[in-house]
């Protein structure tokens, strides 16, 4: 493996989020979604699946995040298999929250908020349907399904045809699966290109969607190419959140060893980028100023 790019085993650890309110988040992230309380204080709660924390929520935002406002668009929480996404959105129906559903060719997913404003998806991967992505030089993103026919990747998802994953017994289950994991997180952006330019060229992501027509930039590992993302859909509509708003609090990179730890720790020091190691984590933050932490599995 080159030594500037991380390696296939990182992945995404717990994303902390900032809620006006904890008990009404935990309407939605445990009483709907299914994510088991893991711990609760006056100004927290951890939740997450199979003994693992994957969402943190903390008290003492003022207002919600706007819509359109630049950082969190959402995080995803990935199922492994379809019959846990058709329980997922079982649930979402039944719980009478606005949600929406979208075929991505790539992935199947729900789409919901909490409360304050933080944008959820719930995820399915499909990576078998995608025969090709084709770029064109203006960069126009198209997917070649496997069966030769183009898909936008934005298509509504069958819902119902979803629901019939769960048979006639009219039994859903009420919790998470037990193997969902966080897969990637999604931020609004001002300036994704020099955004790329540290997740890339310092963190040492690798590239996936760069393209401004379509809107979205991406980046991941040789395993999972989608796990950071940026869209700049909201245009010159985009805004600043407002100072103590909901978002994103920061997020966890996971990193296969304490030697790679030490590799990020010098790829940011000899970038100038300020970071602060404490023990075996070092936190520090990307140009637009989402704040993220590197730590070791397991630890």
């Amino acid at each position: 493996m080159d030594e500037g790019l991380l390696s296939p085993l990182t992945r995404l650890g717990p994303v902390h989020l900032r809620v006006t309110d904890v008990p009404a988040a935990l309407n939605v992230w445990r009483d709907v979604l299914g994510l088991a309380l893991l711990g609760e204080d006056a100004v927290m709660a951890g939740l997450g699946a199979g003994g693992r924390t994957l969402i943190v929520l903390h008290a003492g935002a003022e207002t919600p995040l706007p819509q359109k406002a630049r950082g969190l668009f959402h995080v995803a929480i990935h199922v492994t298999s379809r019959r846990d996404l058709a329980h997922t959105a079982a649930r979402l129906k039944a719980s009478g929250l606005r949600y929406s559903a979208q075929d991505h060719l790539v992935s199947e997913s729900l789409y919901v908020s909490d409360p304050s404003g933080n944008g959820i998806e719930i995820c399915f991967d499909t990576p078998e349907r995608l025969l090709r992505q084709e770029v064109s030089p203006s960069g126009r993103v198209a997917l070649i399904a496997a069966d030769g026919s183009a898909h936008s990747g934005l298509e509504p998802l069958d819902v119902s045809g979803l629901l019939r994953d769960l048979g006639n017994s009219g039994h859903v289950e009420p919790k998470m699966a037990r193997d969902a994991f966080i897969g990637h997180i999604h931020l609004r952006a001002r300036a994704p290109e020099m955004l790329m330019k540290f997740y890339l060229g310092v963190l040492g992501f690798r590239p996936h969607i760069q393209s401004r027509t379509f809107g979205m930039f991406d980046c991941g590992t040789e395993r999972r190419a989608h796990m950071v993302a940026f869209n700049i859909w909201a245009r010159d509509e985009l805004r600043e959140p407002p100072p103590n708003a909901a978002g994103l609090d920061h997020f966890t990179i996971e990193l296969g060893s304490a030697q790679e730890l030490a590799a990020v720790e010098r790829r940011l020091d000899a970038a100038d980028i300020p970071a602060k190691r404490d023990g075996r984590v070092i936190s520090s933050g990307d140009p637009e100023g989402n704040r993220l932490r590197f730590v070791v599995h397991g630890d």
